[in-house]
């Protein structure tokens, strides 16, 4: 009984551990794309960067906006030749939020004896003087073990919100002094405990390819697996 009884948790966690490991992971982004639907619906731009005090020559910036030429050539979008040629304004803007400490509660099991198991075995044994014979009893006490309860714990994790912002404004009709018409924008987050915009850029590019320049009329939510082909196809791998 008490073996069996330690086999079977034995089985259950592994089957819970295999699960675990088994699973994988996706990340949970956040869009939020609108756009001018009387405006030209060109396609042909140039990108710019939409930070204060990063300039184009800015080796991140570099990275983050060939990554956003693969990701918006899914959605025949062309990057032009020379600036001169571009219908289409694009700022690129990204970022990582001050931290933030989260707290959770969880339960665990507390491993105790949850009872006993009493053996009697008993025997006899003949006398020397073949005269009868002798009864004995013996009587074992083996203890049963289990989970007994749980015992209530406290945890916490500390997250970041990573964002991008896509802003692209009309480039043909602009006049000189005057503002340029803003064509659509499309707005991209996700919160997490990685703290690295650049591991999880790909990934939020690769959950927004569909809504780049449309018009979603609320903020959509996309879960991406961490392996999908999509991601690596924006990187390149």
């Amino acid at each position: 009984m008490h073996l069996y009884k330690h086999s079977l948790f034995a089985g259950i966690l592994f089957v819970i551990l295999f699960t675990v490991s088994g699973c994988v992971r996706a990340y949970h982004v956040q869009i939020d794309s609108i756009s001018d639907m009387t405006a030209v619906s060109s396609k042909i731009y140039q990108i710019l960067p939409g930070n204060k005090d990063i300039s184009a020559t800015d080796l991140q910036f570099k990275e983050f906006a060939g990554l956003l030429v693969k990701t918006m050539s899914m959605q025949g979008f062309v990057l032009a030749s020379a600036a001169k040629h571009a219908e289409l304004e694009i700022y690129l803007s990204y970022g990582v939020g001050d931290p933030e400490t989260h707290t959770y509660s969880y339960s665990t099991p507390v491993w105790g004896q949850t009872g006993v198991d009493i053996y009697t075995q008993s025997s006899q044994t003949n006398n020397s003087d073949n005269t009868g014979t002798n009864q004995y009893s013996i009587t074992s006490v083996q203890p049963q073990y289990g989970v007994t309860g749980f015992a209530s714990q406290i945890g916490e994790y500390t997250s970041y919100k990573k964002y991008i912002i896509i802003d692209a404004f009309n480039a043909k009709n602009g006049k000189p002094g005057e503002k340029l018409q803003e064509v659509w924008k499309t707005s991209i987050a996700a919160s997490g405990r990685i703290k690295e915009l650049r591991k999880i850029f790909p990934a939020l590019l690769a959950a927004s390819v569909k809504y780049i320049g449309t018009n979603t009329g609320e903020e959509v939510s996309v879960d991406i697996p961490e392996d999908s082909e999509l991601i690596k196809q924006i990187k390149g791998n």
